[in-house]
């Protein structure tokens, strides 16, 4: 009877996910209520309390669904980079990439954060969570390109921090621009998308650092 009441719990628990992933990709974040995910999941507002401390709880929860395993893929990238890091980082890339154009839940989650999160009382911390993923994010990147650099694979000018906060930007920049126009063919073109900025990365001359555009 315990397990059972967990599974049921459980799945409770995946309704009002799915239910508040469609409505804030609907409705935007700011606009959807806990009562339109309840009546959305066909479960009380009780049942949203039980499962949620409050919006910006469920808001965090349906991303985590999509970040949680690619944050995984880096992590892992990050805690064995092995001999070859720069080329699992761009296997990993493409992937990534690919994801967004194949899977309705990625794509969904991605148009709410960068369509639909539009203000509200919840926005301050929805976006403080958000530059804390971000900050993660490039803090692992570091890790994959000061190895990829101690490898031979990059040149050894290179500042791993630097590299990492400019992938990160050109990385979200595709993201977004896909997600909010969809007018190229993300699919096809991640490889050579990310070769470019990779093959840029190899053939940066010394003494270019940022600083010397300061």
């Amino acid at each position: 009877m315990v397990r059972r009441t967990k599974e049921e719990a459980e799945a409770t628990r995946i309704q009002l996910l799915d239910a508040a992933e469609k409505c804030f990709r609907e409705k935007g974040v700011a606009s959807t209520t806990l009562d339109d995910i309840a009546r959305s999941a066909g479960h009380t507002r009780g049942a949203v309390y039980w499962h949620f401390e409050n919006k910006a709880d469920i808001f965090q929860a349906v991303c985590e669904r999509v970040h949680t395993p690619l944050q995984t893929m880096l992590s892992d990238l990050a805690a064995a980079p092995g001999d070859d890091p720069l080329g699992f980082l761009r296997k990993d890339a493409i992937r990534v990439l690919r994801m967004l154009t194949d899977c309705e839940r990625v794509q969904a989650v991605f148009e709410i954060q960068f369509c639909k999160l539009d203000g509200g009382p919840d926005f301050t911390l929805l976006r403080q969570r958000e530059v804390e993923d971000d900050t993660r994010c490039v803090n692992m990147l570091a890790v994959v390109f000061a190895a990829a650099i101690e490898r031979g694979q990059l040149p050894p000018h290179l500042i791993p921090r630097e590299v990492a906060e400019a992938m990160h930007a050109y990385f979200s920049g595709l993201m977004r621009s896909w997600v909010e126009r969809r007018s190229f063919d993300l699919r096809s073109m991640a490889p050579w998308l990310i070769d470019v900025f990779i093959e840029g990365l190899k053939n940066v001359p010394p003494g270019l650092q940022s600083a010397e555009y300061e």
